[in-house]
């Protein structure tokens, strides 16, 4: 008897060793490394503000390559070069970050050539630059200005384009709960902002419904949008609920994944676009949540969330047939906890979509508050775990989020510019260091002049 007992202990811990195993596959060297791109250039840019870090932006165009950025007095500065010098052409622009995660900032350049800057604004007025010549950094004025309505309380700036090439700038307008996020297009010929939606993308239910929208997107191959987003009751972050998706050729006329035709603005009471229905204070985070597309330009969108226990866990939903399948990916046994409303919550459960190998794996990196970390391969037709490897072409270096210096409280920050591989194959990133960005209530009284980090550009091939 006791002989039996102890077979079934073995039996058990066998089973129990192959799901995980299943569910966290090691991962070798050669298996996450297939042609693993290297650094091959490395070119400083500035020596910049690292003490409450904020995002930069990196744009090349042609032979030259810009970059927007806040220097080591935290004066908004806009710099160029020609592709294969190392001297930069800069331009201090009449701007000064405030303490605050949120007043990063962004850049666009239009078919003609005209550099954009916007950024350093968390409910403020609109700050905006634009060059008076083409591809001139040193032309930059400051414009401040640009349809001239719902301008007075922005965040949240960016410039991407359309199909057709056309510079877009979105932006939120008024609070959060309480604002709008509005689009404007620019007639470069006319050298003229005009509203581009008559309407915002998200709304409230009714007057008094003050939730928010947080969105992210991305681009399919054929230049189609591809939004998701996830609506939040108040500043506070455990508010968050309801994970949305929808789908537009133009911003303007939209689908959800079934093909049916919605109409703006969207309400978190639209079922037509609603991937999962979990409430308010159900774990889910307005910030950790990735949408990526099969090759197949088909979305799968991952998320955190309470499982039934009330763990935190990773989940991914995927359209099939005629609505979303939502399943539970991660065995994590915490529960993260939201402090203060999320201003210092531990890290919860961190996850990256690293890619999509060719036969249809998704590989995703993950880690834990709790020091866990490891590598999902997940089958896309099935969502479930793999018994085999996802193979990825990495686009960048594994070691590129390595630390700069060993200096305490400092984190790796990195800004890839989204314009693809150059004609030689190579891309490039901007690299830095800054502490962990916070608040403008928490903004000492005294602002500290460091420390201070070098700023690099980085050409991977």
């Amino acid at each position: 008897m006791k002989n039996k007992s102890l077979l079934f202990v073995i039996i058990i811990l066998i089973f129990s060793c192959i799901n995980n195993s299943r569910e966290t596959k090691t991962v070798s060297a050669d298996d996450k490394k297939i042609n693993e791109p290297k650094v091959v250039e490395q070119i400083q840019v500035d020596s910049v503000w690292a003490t409450n870090g904020v995002d930069f932006d990196l744009k090349i165009v042609g032979d030259k390559q810009f970059v927007a950025y806040f220097d080591r007095d935290r004066m908004m500065t806009v710099a160029s070069r020609e592709i294969g010098s190392r001297d930069w052409t800069k331009k201090t622009l009449p701007n000064k970050l405030m303490w605050d995660s949120h007043n990063y900032v962004k850049l666009g350049i239009d078919e003609m050539g005209f550099i954009h800057i916007s950024g350093n604004q968390h409910v403020h007025p609109l700050a905006y630059f634009r060059s008076t010549k083409p591809y001139d950094v040193t032309s930059m004025v400051e414009v401040n200005k640009m349809v001239g309505e719902d301008e007075n309380s922005v965040t949240y700036p960016n410039f991407f384009h359309d199909k057709k090439g056309n510079l877009l700038f979105s932006y939120r307008s008024g609070t959060c709960g309480n604002g709008n996020i509005l689009i404007n297009r620019f007639l470069a010929k006319e050298q003229k902002w005009e509203r581009y939606l008559e309407q915002p993308l998200f709304e409230g239910i009714e007057a008094n419904d003050d939730r928010a929208a947080y969105h992210n997107w991305v681009k399919d191959s054929h230049g189609d949008f591809h939004f998701a987003w996830i609506w939040r009751w108040t500043p506070m972050v455990e508010t968050s609920h309801h994970i949305c998706y929808a789908k537009t050729s133009d911003l303007k006329n939209w689908v959800n994944a079934a093909g049916e035709t919605l109409q703006l603005p969207f309400k978190p009471d639209d079922e037509k676009v609603l991937v999962d229905a979990t409430p308010s204070k159900g774990g889910m985070h307005n910030s950790r949540y990735k949408l990526i597309l099969t090759k197949e330009n088909k979305p799968i969108l991952g998320y955190v969330k309470y499982d039934e226990e009330g763990n935190t866990q990773l989940y991914l939903a995927k359209f099939i047939n005629d609505g979303w399948v939502s399943k539970k990916i991660s065995n994590w046994d915490f529960r993260w906890k939201f402090i203060k409303g999320g201003a210092f919550m531990s890290i919860g459960g961190k996850f990256n979509f690293v890619g999509i190998s060719d036969d249809n794996l998704l590989a995703i990196d993950w880690e834990t508050e709790k020091g866990e970390s490891g590598r999902y391969n997940i089958d896309l037709k099935t969502l479930e775990h793999a018994d085999k490897v996802a193979k990825i072409q990495l686009k960048y270096p594994e070691d590129i989020r390595k630390t700069i210096t060993d200096r305490d409280g400092m984190l790796v920050r990195i800004v890839y510019d989204k314009g693809g591989n150059q004609d030689d194959g190579s891309r490039y990133l901007l690299k830095w260091e800054a502490k962990h960005g916070g608040f403008s209530q928490h903004a000492p009284e005294v602002i500290p002049e460091g420390p201070l980090s070098t700023l690099v550009l980085l050409k991977i091939q």
